[in-house]
């Protein structure tokens, strides 16, 4: 029907009455009040919402005209148009023509990171009567915060909490955090001049807007509180969690060789139940004797399978912290080390070494 809607108004000139699809919607509910329904159970109810289109003796040549006046009209204002445009670009050359021209412009995400606003002394006048009360040099103000955890960091997991779902600006974050997409800066494989996001794997190019609809999903399954990941947790898997059982062997195993070292460690536990020997070439054997305890790993199947993790993929050295610092340190001074930065960030601190004035 929405095909006919140019030809409503057309219509509506010969006598008639047209209905849109809001209009229409409210004219059968209309039917189903309180008052025609007891009607309705008595006789039937006939409603007429033609609109008096029945009173038109030829509807469909009618609506011809209406057509052809329409696609004449459409003609002529296009042949003006272009006339006029051909009449404006030898007036005003070129360059004057490409300001008119229609650009599509792609929405772009538009990541802010204000500093914290200061109320007016105005706006504190009220509080007056506090002054005096404390030492204000010693009272502790928070003025940023920085966190990293299962949703990244403070801002996306409100995101997450506030509204249930993340931002264009929350999922363009979160995906250059997971490793899924890079910032590029150069030339492409096709030797075109490109600056921004590109995917990790591919490196071909990925617009803003894109990024949510493409990364979601992936984005979804692997933060939050989520089944453990073995690949985040050094291998740890809980239905294979490992542990040790300790057995007593019940006959004299076969020797086998040792260092010189590994066999006095084994005689210090076991005492009498083991023997070691050093053999004519220098090197050392161990035979383990009846009674002798041995720890023999085996796995079960844990009943904790779930965990809250920070976003798989995350790396620190994506923040900036060289590798070889990344390597030496452990992942929670790493974890310190972004949520401090962000805080500090979130303060109006871009140089931390503005701490040194006042701290010594």
């Amino acid at each position: 029907m929405n095909a006919n809607n140019i030809v409503a108004e057309g219509i509506e000139k010969l006598g008639v009455r047209t209905f849109s699809t809001q209009e229409m919607a409210f004219n059968i509910l209309g039917l189903m009040h309180p008052t025609i329904s007891a009607l309705a159970q008595t006789e039937p109810v006939w409603a007429d919402l033609n609109g008096g289109f029945q009173f038109i003796p030829d509807l469909k040549e009618a609506t011809a005209r209406l057509r052809a006046s329409i696609r004449e009209s459409s003609e002529v204002k296009k042949a003006v148009s272009a006339d006029s445009a051909l009449d404006f670009k030898a007036v005003a050359g070129p360059k004057g023509a490409r300001m008119h021209q229609s650009r599509v412009i792609k929405p772009r995400a538009n990541h802010k990171f204000p500093f914290p606003e200061i109320s007016s002394y105005e706006n504190l006048e009220h509080l007056r009567y506090l002054q005096g009360m404390i030492d204000l040099d010693k009272v502790v103000v928070v003025t940023g915060y920085g966190e990293v955890g299962p949703y990244g960091n403070a801002e996306t997991r409100w995101e997450m909490e506030a509204y249930g779902e993340f931002s264009l600006e929350g999922c363009i974050e979160l995906a250059w955090v997971m490793g899924y997409i890079k910032h590029f800066n150069g030339r492409l494989k096709n030797k075109q001049l490109y600056s921004g996001w590109v995917d990790a794997k591919s490196e071909e190019p990925v617009d803003d807007k894109d990024i949510k609809q493409r990364y979601e999903k992936q984005i979804l399954e692997h933060t939050g509180i989520r089944l453990i990941d073995p690949d985040m947790l050094d291998g740890y898997d809980p239905n294979k969690k490992p542990l040790m059982r300790e057995l007593q062997i019940e006959h004299d195993m076969e020797p086998f060789e040792a260092s010189a070292e590994e066999a006095a460690a084994f005689k210090l536990r076991n005492n009498d139940m083991v023997d070691t020997w050093e053999t004519v070439d220098g090197t050392w054997m161990v035979r383990f004797l009846k009674g002798a305890m041995l720890m023999i790993p085996k796995a079960l199947r844990f009943d904790r399978l779930v965990a809250a993790q920070v976003p798989s993929g995350w790396d620190p050295v994506r923040y900036g912290i060289p590798k070889d610092v990344s390597d030496q340190v452990d992942p929670i001074t790493c974890f310190v080390l972004v949520a401090t930065v962000e805080a500090l960030v979130r303060s109006g601190i871009t140089d931390p070494y503005e701490f040194y004035k006042y701290v010594h």
